[in-house]
């Protein structure tokens, strides 16, 4: 399948040797393990980059990190890579971003005076309301990276925070938009920005790459290992996005599968789908098995015959976003059934896009008779490999190239340069 947006793809170091600079690349923020394995597989000796993870107190408390603790200093953790991690007052992002961006703003400082050469700056936004962190550090090249609808993430502030994202797109050098659909509604949405906007979807951690084209499971992990096959495996949140009402269907048309839940379980609540997911989750051929590890997960995807990718077709999140499921289960090349959501729909060749519950568990059937052999392993393996971190994000810097004009350093009102 043809890339949705098509560019020249050029070396960074080179586009930068002929500007005579160097790129310091600020990432705001990489909280989740999408983006975190994202930019990490930068190799380009020409860019150093500063990770940035902020958590207002309450989050921050609950993951026993203090505003003192020792990863609230930035810290090296490679050649040319630095974490930063910030806890900061509730409403720092959204309440009081021109004063919770201040300290945040204040590290990127420091860090950018401590690299040995001078480096122009990039910025890289993952939520709209760091707008309010480029406007404290005037970087040479602003990116709004967005993964999701950000406006679904806070309804109570879905107008602002959608004016905002709008804001961000026009004022930004690029908007980098994961998944498609998005992309074209941001183009629609900001013309004047609309030859700005890409999609680049998520890449394969290349961690995650299985050795060779798996036609038959890898031995489970340990915790699996007694477990009857075949294994049917979810990996993800045990949230509402998932078509938990499906996934009882599944448990009860093959009991002699054992199904294995990889994730967290929300926080309790009231909400319908509750019922279906605990229904689900009360069978016996169901073992959910709680949170993994990034490390531990291609030992998990590997080790599945069939994995699943069940998300509720009408969900608003699940229209918008581009699951990082994807590219996990692909890169372990096993066979894969998921629903009809956008992003799915773009990867028909390589795996089963079920368009209504009984053709999902029809795929499922067909799979399991066939010895858990879809034919399509070494599709799915060499995409992967074609498009794994290491390679989006040479697109990305790629982008970043073509766009950043890198002029002489700014002057700050108090003349020193940026």
């Amino acid at each position: 399948m043809e890339h949705p947006d098509s560019f020249k793809r050029r070396d960074l170091s080179t586009a930068l040797a002929e500007r005579a600079t160097s790129l310091a690349l600020v990432i705001a923020d990489a909280g989740w393990f999408t983006t975190e394995n994202l930019f990490r597989e930068i190799d380009d000796e020409s860019v150093s980059l500063l990770m940035l993870k902020c958590l207002d107190y309450v989050n921050g408390v609950g993951r026993g990190i203090y505003p003192w603790s020792a990863v609230c200093r930035t810290r090296r953790d490679g050649p040319r890579v630095w974490h930063r991690q910030h806890v900061l007052p509730s409403g720092w992002m959204k309440r009081f971003p021109r004063f919770g961006m201040r300290p945040i703003a204040r590290s990127v400082d420091r860090w950018r005076a401590s690299l040995p050469a001078p480096a122009r700056t990039g910025l890289v936004m993952t939520y709209p309301y760091y707008l309010y962190l480029r406007d404290l550090l005037r970087p040479d090249v602003s990116v709004y990276y967005n993964v999701d609808d950000y406006a679904l993430y806070w309804p109570r502030d879905a107008e602002r925070t959608a004016r905002l994202e709008l804001k961000a797109v026009r004022e930004s050098d690029l908007t980098i938009c994961v998944s498609r659909s998005r992309a074209s509604e941001l183009r629609a949405m900001v013309p004047e920005a609309a030859d700005r906007v890409h999609h680049v979807a998520h890449g394969a951690p290349s961690q995650f790459l299985a050795d060779r084209p798996l036609d038959q499971p890898a031995s489970p992990p340990a915790d699996l290992a007694a477990l009857p096959r075949p294994l049917i495996g979810y990996v993800g949140s045990l949230e509402d996005r998932v078509d938990w009402r499906l996934m009882d269907q599944l448990a009860v048309r093959f009991p002699a599968a054992s199904f294995v839940v990889v994730g967290r379980k929300s926080p309790p609540g009231g909400e319908p789908w509750r019922a279906d997911c605990e229904r689900f989750l009360a069978r016996s051929n169901v073992h959910a098995i709680g949170w993994r590890s990034q490390e531990e997960l291609p030992g998990y995807w590997q080790a599945f015959d069939v994995n699943l990718i069940p998300y509720g077709v009408d969900h608003p999140f699940n229209r918008a976003c581009n699951p990082t499921k994807i590219m996990d289960a692909m890169a372990a090349s096993r066979p894969i059934v998921a629903t009809a959501i956008p992003e799915c729909l773009l990867h028909r060749e390589r795996f089963d896009v079920a368009e209504t519950a009984h053709d999902f568990i029809s795929a499922v059937a067909r799979i399991l008779d066939s010895g858990s052999d879809d034919g399509r392993a070494a599709a799915r393996l060499d995409y992967a490999a074609e498009h794994t971190c290491r390679r989006v994000v040479e697109r990305i810097l790629a982008l970043i190239a073509q766009v950043g004009r890198f002029p002489e350093p700014r002057e700050r009102g108090d003349g020193r340069s940026q």
